[in-house]
């Protein structure tokens, strides 16, 4: 296959699935994981894609690409990049081996997925691009939560969602939200903050992962009051009134 083909291929994949690793880019074409990251620099080079740790994601959100679900996915991934990514590294700091791990589908939680390098651990997740990035990985177990897909961030959702989860139980569970005030986290719909509830009644301790430009807002629905989040990540961006009003359980991430 030619160089120009090869990276043609690169941008297929990603404008069908939104994101991808270099572990999962490498097999699908076949070629080596150097060849793979020597390509996509080159597509990052021409403004086509926003390389992370690990892998990439498409920053072509037009409406013209190929998938309106991997488009809406590709650009939430794609927003505010460096500011998830230390959030990210701070909440894949707090992973030991042989943890169980509960993972929404929020595109912060995804950044911290990639930087995740311990193992063996257990992953149990509501997200695709999570499923995905751990697909093979031999020393992580995944489970995906099977539901009805909501598309805009390729989340399991629903009844079947929930139920999936009443069985299971994780020593943490990271979750991000759309929105948050001095009392409470917001989400955009009421399926998406079930399926949150749902996870942090498993979860011997639940981690939000936020950034900045979330804070001091409202979004439709109420997931919870501050206090049933055990501690909640941010970024350098966020405002001085809210490390004073949170306290210990607000930690700051710097990379």
């Amino acid at each position: 296959m030619l160089i120009l083909e090869r990276q043609q291929r690169l941008l297929d994949i990603l404008k069908q699935r939104g994101s991808a690793s270099l572990e999962m880019l490498s097999a699908e074409l076949d070629v080596s994981v150097s060849t793979v990251r020597r390509d996509l620099d080159r597509l990052a080079e021409r403004g086509l894609i926003e390389r992370t740790h690990g892998g990439a994601v498409l920053l072509d959100t037009s409406p013209t690409t190929h998938s309106g679900q991997a488009t809406a996915f590709a650009g939430r991934m794609a927003d505010n990049v460096e500011a998830k990514r230390a959030i990210g590294a701070a909440a894949a700091r707090l992973i030991e081996p042989n943890m169980t791990i509960l993972m929404d589908a929020g595109s912060t939680v995804v950044y911290a997925a990639q930087q995740i390098t311990v193992r063996p651990i257990q992953i149990a997740t509501t997200s695709l691009a999570i499923a995905q990035h751990f697909a093979n990985d031999e020393q992580v177990e995944i489970t995906v939560v099977g539901g009805k897909l909501y598309p805009r961030t390729s989340a399991m959702v629903g009844p079947l969602a929930r139920q999936a989860l009443r069985d299971l139980y994780a020593d943490i569970c990271f979750l991000s939200l759309a929105a948050l005030d001095e009392n409470a986290g917001y989400n955009l719909n009421t399926e998406l903050t079930r399926i949150e509830l749902a996870m942090m009644d498993q979860a011997e301790r639940s981690v939000l992962l936020m950034d900045a430009s979330k804070f001091g807002r409202r979004s439709l629905v109420r997931v919870a009051e501050l206090d049933r989040f055990d501690e909640i990540i941010t970024d350098a961006g966020v405002g001085d009134q809210w490390p004073a009003s949170l306290g210990s359980r607000l930690t700051v991430a710097t990379r």
